[in-house]
């Protein structure tokens, strides 16, 4: 009796579990071998749109309802996360080891400031992931930027949340890729 009794509270209690909760990131690559001191940039903050600062993923269903998915989590705050993606691209296409994220220690005394505003970042796994951004470059003691840029791609993605962060992995590379040819210009200006 003390065994049946035993096995359905050991079954009751599995049931009652909550699912695991998987993390994910937007792990950034490994930089090249042959990297300069060049201009430092301070590139960040990074603003978010309303409702995306959340450890949970907010993805858009078929029916294009928004839905959190309280076991898929970033492993850190998104903006953070994305300024980290955004900085290590950035070093790697330009080979500069001076490119830092927001907020930095020490970084007072910087050559650039880059600031991204994020406008759209819609994840629909099984459909496509969109990216919206405005940016700016400032000079590092402040004043009017000096350069900027509007980025709108999508890319379309598999039907899981996996898929749906690597797709903003990949549009985050084509957002640097549009900026690192500014940035080289305003670092060879600043030589």
């Amino acid at each position: 009796m003390k065994v049946a009794r035993l096995s359905i509270l050991v079954l009751a209690l599995t049931g009652c579990a909550a699912p695991p909760t998987h993390f994910h990131q937007l792990a950034p690559l490994t930089p090249p071998r042959t990297q300069i001191l060049g201009p430092r940039v301070l590139l960040g903050p990074v603003s978010l749109p309303a409702g995306m600062e959340r450890p949970q993923l907010l993805v858009v269903d078929a029916d294009g309802k928004p839905r959190l998915r309280e076991f898929e989590r970033w492993i850190a705050p998104l903006d953070h996360l994305l300024a980290g993606q955004l900085a290590a691209e950035l070093s790697r296409m330009l080979g500069l080891a001076s490119i830092h994220v927001w907020p930095q220690p020490g970084m007072a005394q910087r050559d650039f400031r880059l600031l991204v505003d994020v406008r759209t970042l819609r994840l629909q796994p099984g459909g496509e992931v969109e990216l919206e951004a405005a940016w700016q470059l400032l000079p590092g003691a402040g004043g009017a930027a000096t350069d900027g840029g509007y980025f709108r791609e999508t890319v379309p993605v598999a039907a899981t949340d996996e898929a749906a962060v690597a797709g903003l992995r990949e549009l985050v590379r084509r957002l640097a890729r549009q900026m690192a040819p500014r940035l080289k210009l305003r670092e060879e200006r600043a030589r």
